[in-house]
């Protein structure tokens, strides 16, 4: 019996530990907020729900640049971009080049895009992540946009530590800095920066997609807030 119960201890002194560790980790999980707190916390940040609830009609310009030089192709564009939006969540965005105007939008029912190839059906838009941004309501709607939210727990990310959510509807995860509360990012492709204080909300001035080969950056210059804007612009256009 005695030999047993030496052979026998440290496989219960493992067990113990590993029951322990097991405790610990618990506890650590525990610690975390929960979707509800990271979504107040960031709605407060940005500027409250009475100041957010005040805006109803969002327009910016901004600068789109591509840089993709990095490819066999090198493309580098430095184009107008402006957009309007609308708490109800109809927005639409159009981008001028020197030969075309590309446009996108959603009058609340169908999503549609404008190109040199015609007007085309684009369900997407209206759930596209640029679209919720820009969206003067876009912290009171974030789980409309990205249902069923669940936290995934903590990452470092460009330096901060940050809180992930994840969307099972979507591969990508909002990264929300523990520190400031603050959005910074969707994934490791989508950057945002350079939060400004507009009419008393905070919105980012500068958002960041990596792409294959460089990136595209929006770097806004006006934003105005409860302009009318016209309803027709929302409506896909016949051609």
């Amino acid at each position: 019996m005695k030999i047993r119960f030496n052979l026998l201890t440290p496989v219960l002194a493992l067990i113990g530990l590993l029951l322990l560790s097991g405790s610990q980790s618990c506890a650590k999980a525990e610690n975390l907020p929960t979707v509800e707190e990271v979504l107040n916390r960031y709605i407060e940040v940005i500027g409250g729900r009475e100041a957010i609830e005040k805006l109803t009609t969002r327009k910016c310009i901004a600068t789109e640049i591509t840089d993709l030089t990095s490819r066999q192709q090198p493309i580098f564009e430095s184009l107008y971009f402006e957009a309007s939006a609308e708490s109800t969540g109809r927005v639409y965005m159009a981008t001028w080049s020197d030969t075309e105007i590309y446009r996108r939008g959603y009058d609340g029912e169908t999503g549609w895009i404008k190109d040199k190839c015609g007007v085309q059906h684009k369900e997407y838009v209206g759930k596209d992540r640029l679209a919720w941004l820009l969206n003067p309501h876009n912290a009171l709607v974030i789980e409309e946009y990205f249902p069923d939210l669940e936290i995934k727990g903590t990452a470092r990310v460009r330096g901060m530590i940050v809180y992930v959510l994840k969307s099972p509807e979507f591969h990508r995860p909002l990264f929300f800095d523990s520190a400031t509360g603050l959005l910074i990012g969707f994934g490791h492709n989508w950057e945002i920066h350079d939060y400004r204080e507009i009419d008393g909300v905070l919105f980012p001035h500068r958002i960041l997609m990596s792409r294959k080969g460089g990136s595209t950056v929006y770097e806004f210059s006006e934003v105005i807030h409860n302009e009318k804007i016209d309803d027709s612009i929302f409506t896909m256009p016949d051609n």
